[in-house]
């Protein structure tokens, strides 16, 4: 199984931690470091799990959006602007590298510090920390955002300023449990509603009835 490059920095100090625990407690015949030494190798399996990067394949057709993120669809509406919004939340048991949801060229890449209020609330959609990105697409501007939840208190995205990119991409992650939006075009048609389950690059969220760039 692939594993995203982030576990690195988040796994290997505790496996590391537990494997000099286990050779402390057998040379000093301890049990308590024994247990601690196996207690935080256990964990560091654990958190590995958490970093989890199956393949995915995004579905044929240039016209479609597919979700960024696995997990429970919590919004799916028109704002006020015409845009229209879909929000993914995903929990500690889901895949947490998130995917491009279209093609295009990144115009734009802006971090915001924040709160770190449930993902799953309306509260965190404005408030929490943030990694917003805008995109440039044959169909319009599409934008999303990666936002921190209670748990989550750091944000990987890899992408920059100037980045060509593909739909269904792996490009970051967010940290235990969080939440992704994402803004489409007034033009897309919704292809999901709320509390749909989805799979970060090959569900697919909308469709586009037209190109605004030829």
């Amino acid at each position: 199984m692939r594993f995203a490059p982030e576990a690195v920095g988040v796994v290997l100090p505790v496996f590391v931690v537990g494997a000099l625990l286990l050779v402390w407690g057998i040379s000093a015949r301890g049990s308590t470091l024994l247990a601690m030494g196996v207690a935080l190798c256990l964990m560091a399996g654990l958190l590995l799990l958490f970093f989890r990067d199956p393949a995915r394949s995004a579905p044929p057709g240039d016209d479609l959006a597919v979700a960024p993120a696995d997990g429970r669809v919590i919004a799916c509406d028109t704002l006020p602007d015409g845009r229209k919004h879909v929000a993914v939340f995903l929990s500690l048991f889901d895949v947490h590298v998130n995917r491009t949801p279209v093609a295009g060229r990144v115009r734009r890449v802006m971090e915001t510090a924040g709160e770190h209020h449930h993902a799953g609330s309306t509260r965190a959609e404005r408030g929490n920390a943030r990694v917003d990105v805008e995109a440039d697409t044959p169909f319009g501007p599409v934008a999303w955002r990666q936002v921190a939840g209670m748990l989550a208190r750091r944000i990987s995205c890899r992408l920059k300023e100037g980045d060509r990119i593909g739909r269904g991409v792996r490009f970051g992650l967010i940290y235990f449990g969080s939440r992704m939006d994402v803004f489409l075009p007034s033009s897309a048609e919704l292809k999901t509603q709320l509390g749909c389950r989805v799979r970060a690059g090959e569900t697919v969220i909308a469709q586009f009835t037209g190109k605004e760039i030829e």
